[in-house]
């Protein structure tokens, strides 16, 4: 075969050129290695930069009929002749590639420049997985209006889905929002349920009766300051309201001038002067039988002749002085309703026996549970003399849902020494507030179920004297009812007296008449005067009149009007799985989505958020080794 005027070599011959043939050409102008490299440049030879093959693979066998090109590295390697000059066709490429071999590009640049170059193909390479992924995540979805909105179809088709996408995401959420609001806030509903009584019949309330006067005025019989009496008369008429106005005290002299009581307590004052059980009650009638003692059994019968009315009562402080109570141990029942089967009584009012300073007459009734103090002053109803009152009583029940679902603390009667009810806590609550300010608390607080010192409770309290009582006790029961009681600069916070999860109440409807009628008022007047020992004469001024009577008498039935418990259940009326409904009741309508749909985009959001995850290791492992 005819070789060529260039240093190409052909198949023919078994081996390529030698270096030393080559060299021979021209040796002043190479310094080649024989292994196709780069050759050493020589300024001098500017012009003159001849190729070389590259060696072939030992395994490539060429055929004669078809015989491959020859591999040249056409950037160091150029056709020429025999003689060395460049052909007049390459001129041009073989000039801008000898510019370039003059001029290389700095190693730093070029590695700079290939980073770019992997750093752009592989963030191309991540747009793609996304944009795969993502396409075959909206074909398999549930939810319809990604599988349209990611079709092939036209971009008008496409801008009415999203339109349509948009307004249903917008107004879906919006309703979630609201149904978010309405599960937060916690809605409850009442269920009512009625009971028949048992066997053995309803509880019959604990009855507490109050007289109004607290005093009586037959017992300061002298005005003499120099004496207990005369003391206690004069403090309790310039400490008591009159008309509602609090009067102005001067409590610096108050040591000095009241010598002899101030140190003693408001109870050993009313155990002393007020009304007694005896001239309160002089009539008890309960289930149409004599009231028995207080101590009796529920079997016991008591003798009509001998029955004492005042028996079945046990004193007891409260906010009105010295009060008494009808059943204080919650033993009594009653299975029948009525009047004629109820509790009925007749209370003597001694007006005429009233304090001087006492503006209002009758009695404060309040019905409650036997465990409970009695808050006469908040929850008691008033009877007014010369009036025949019926009560009618039904038992109540409240069962409420514990935390978290309701509103009830379930822990509460861990926080008590007995059954917890919010008037022991709210009394509890006052009594705290009391003895941090004054140091000590007043008489009707002093109760077991009262607990002030913690981890103690065998730790009683110092009651309150009577000075204490009118200038400091007084005026935090008012600063704690107003809300404006401060203690070390800051204000008392209100009470946190939350209902109990289950308790029961007793409510009651209240009708009067006039006691006594005029028909029977001659037959009363003589009844009343043999009692008292006196005549029924006008003229008489210790003889009682119609008059007299009615200001000093009244009667009050106290009857069941129904022996049914009613139950009254209060429970969340939206509950999570109401939320859940509604929730997705939305999205499927509004979106066409369901639990599946948010399967699959979870584990979608799963995947890309790992795939990018991938990435970034992947890159920060390439830097690292760039780095070393």
């Amino acid at each position: 075969m005819k070789k060529s005027a260039s240093l190409e070599w052909s198949y023919d011959n078994e081996q390529p050129p030698s270096v030393q043939e080559i060299s021979s050409r021209d040796e002043s102008a190479f310094d080649m290695t024989g292994r196709g490299e780069r050759p050493t440049y020589y300024p001098y030879l500017e012009h003159y930069q001849p190729s070389y093959p590259a060696r072939p693979k030992p395994h490539r066998t060429p055929t004669r009929n078809k015989r491959p090109e020859p591999k040249v590295n056409n950037k160091y390697h150029t056709h020429s002749d025999q003689s060395g000059s460049l052909s007049d066709s390459d001129d041009d490429r073989n000039a801008k590639e000898a510019d370039q071999f003059m001029e290389p590009e700095p190693p730093k640049r070029k590695k700079k420049a290939k980073r770019r170059a992997n750093r752009a193909a592989l963030e191309q390479k991540r747009q793609e997985i996304e944009m795969e992924t993502f396409k075959e995540f909206a074909s398999t979805v549930t939810a319809d209006y990604l599988a349209e909105m990611c079709s092939k179809a036209s971009n008008g088709r496409r801008l009415i889905w999203v339109s349509l996408w948009l307004a249903s995401f917008v107004y879906a959420w919006y309703n979630i929002a609201l149904s978010i609001g309405v599960y937060m806030s916690k809605p409850t509903a009442t269920k009512l349920n009625f009971y028949e009584a048992s066997s053995d019949g309803v509880t019959f309330p604990t009855v507490t009766i109050c007289n109004f006067n607290k005093f009586n005025k037959s017992y300061f019989d002298t005005d003499d300051i120099t004496t207990k009496k005369g003391q206690l008369k004069d403090f309790l008429k310039i400490t008591t309201p009159i008309w509602g106005h609090k009067q102005e005290l001067d409590s610096a002299s108050w040591d000095t001038k009241y010598d002899k009581i101030v140190q003693q307590s408001m109870k050993d004052a009313l155990q002393t002067a007020s009304h007694s059980l005896e001239g309160t009650v002089e009539f008890c009638k309960f289930s149409g039988k004599p009231c028995l003692p207080a101590d009796a059994s529920p079997g016991d019968v008591a003798d009509v002749e001998d029955a004492d009315p005042t028996a079945a009562f046990n004193p007891v402080f409260t906010e009105h002085g010295l009060c008494y109570s009808f059943n204080q141990n919650g033993n009594l029942t009653m299975s029948r309703t009525g009047a004629l089967y109820g509790l009925s009584l007749r209370l003597h009012v001694a007006q005429d026996d009233y304090f001087e300073t006492q503006d209002v007459a009758g009695f404060k009734v309040l019905l409650h549970n036997s465990y409970e103090p009695p808050m006469i002053e908040e929850y008691g109803f008033a009877l007014r003399p010369g009036s025949e009152t019926y009560v009618r009583i039904r038992l109540q029940k409240y069962k409420d849902t514990p935390r978290p679902l309701g509103y009830c603390d379930p822990y509460l009667e861990d926080q008590f020494s007995t059954n917890y009810t919010i008037s022991v806590c709210v009394m509890q609550y006052r009594a705290i507030n009391m003895l941090k300010v004054c140091g000590c608390i007043t008489f009707y607080m002093d109760r077991p179920d009262i607990v002030l010192s913690e981890g103690k409770p065998y730790m009683k309290p110092k009651i309150c004297n009577l000075k204490e009582e009118r200038t400091c006790a007084d005026n935090v029961l008012e600063g704690l009812a107003l809300g404006t009681l401060k203690i070390d600069g800051e204000k008392v916070p209100e009470p946190d007296c939350p209902s109990p999860c289950v308790y029961t109440t007793y409510t009651y409807t209240v009708s009067q008449s006039e006691y006594p009628s005029s028909a029977v008022k001659d037959k009363v007047v003589e009844e009343v005067n043999r009692q008292k020992g006196t005549s029924p004469g006008e003229d008489d001024a210790s003889s009682w009149t119609i008059e007299r009577i009615r200001d000093n008498y009244l009667k009050v039935h106290i009857y069941f009007e129904e022996l049914s418990t009613l139950e009254m259940e209060r429970h969340p009326s939206y509950l999570i799985s109401n939320l859940i409904g509604d929730v997705g009741g939305q999205l499927g309508l509004l979106l066409g989505m369901n639990i599946c749909s948010l399967v699959q985009f979870t584990d979608y959001i799963v995947r890309f958020s790992f795939f990018k995850g991938f990435m970034s290791l992947v890159r920060l492992y390439k830097a690292r080794r760039r780095n070393k």
